[in-house]
């Protein structure tokens, strides 16, 4: 079991798919307390059951949009696909319904009109951990399963029928333009491996004399791509990662997306699930 909370999971992001996410969670839980009643809630609402229960849903919006949506844009080095685990993500659902319980809690003792107790919210806090810890964990982990499973068929189909590449030495010669004013530096795309971002940086790998070296430059790897979108096979492959996918050696994948194996280095290249089609295209 332990294990598993180590494996890699996509991060929250700041994207739509978290805005949907949490809108339909707060409809969801308005719609379940005003259908189905539970903890006798309704009791209590002096002719305004709608209005109490939809704001329950309110509540659940407003936290999983601070959780993730706000945290994430905010702090992107925290909620970066490279450190996420599936462990952080357990611990993350239940820092949720800890702070949804909490306002619940508020907001029950405002609706009864009585003051804040430690007694009524631990029954609030056991009541939204049963409602939500057992179904979110179990999402959670099949979401995983599902994840890992489609990318490694997606893998293995790619290995299974990708094209064969002949190596040419005569490949072309980029020159690129740094954010330093005149500055320029070149590399032949048969030698080049990968790029790395590094902030307003760029670390470029590539073969010097059958070595592979790696190069800092003053240049974002944004406007590294930009310059190379003539090339069919240098892509970007990861916001932080660009790669020569004529140098790749295997695939695998994981739940956050495909695993690249280059020729001559040990460094695991990640696709992210944005640029899988990009990956898929260029081999298929």
């Amino acid at each position: 079991m332990l294990r598993i909370l180590i494996k890699k999971y996509p991060a929250p992001r700041p994207v739509l798919k978290s805005l949907i996410i949490a809108v339909l969670s707060g409809l969801f839980i308005a719609l379940f307390l005003l259908y189905f009643e539970p903890f006798n809630l309704h009791l209590n609402t002096d002719g305004n059951k709608v209005f109490h229960m939809s704001f329950f849903g309110c509540i659940t919006t407003f936290v999983l949009l601070v959780f993730l949506y706000v945290f994430p844009l905010l702090l992107p080095n925290l909620f970066s696909d490279k450190n996420w685990k599936l462990g952080y993500q357990m611990i993350l659902n239940m820092l949720i319904l800890i702070v949804i319980a909490t306002f619940n809690s508020i907001y029950s003792n405002y609706m009864n009109s009585i003051p804040f107790g430690w007694d009524s919210y631990w029954l609030i806090l056991s009541r939204t951990c049963v409602l939500g810890f057992l179904p979110i964990a179990f999402i959670t982990f099949f979401d995983y399963y599902q994840k890992v499973q489609s990318n490694l068929k997606l893998a293995n189909n790619i290995l299974k029928n990708k094209k064969e590449f002949l190596e040419d030495s005569k490949e072309a010669a980029h020159q690129l333009s740094t954010d330093l004013k005149n500055e320029t530096f070149s590399f032949s795309e048969h030698d080049f491996n990968y790029a790395i971002a590094d902030g307003n940086y760029t670390d470029v790998c590539s073969l010097d004399e059958n070595t592979l070296k790696k190069v800092t430059y003053r240049v974002t790897l944004s406007s590294f791509e930009t310059q190379l979108k003539e090339s069919s096979s240098l892509k970007r492959c990861h916001r932080s990662h660009l790669v020569n996918l004529k140098k790749v050696k295997d695939i695998s994948g994981n739940a956050q997306g495909l695993k690249l194996e280059l020729i001559n280095q040990s460094e695991i290249i990640p696709v992210s699930r944005k640029y899988i089609p990009i990956v898929k295209q260029f081999f298929l």
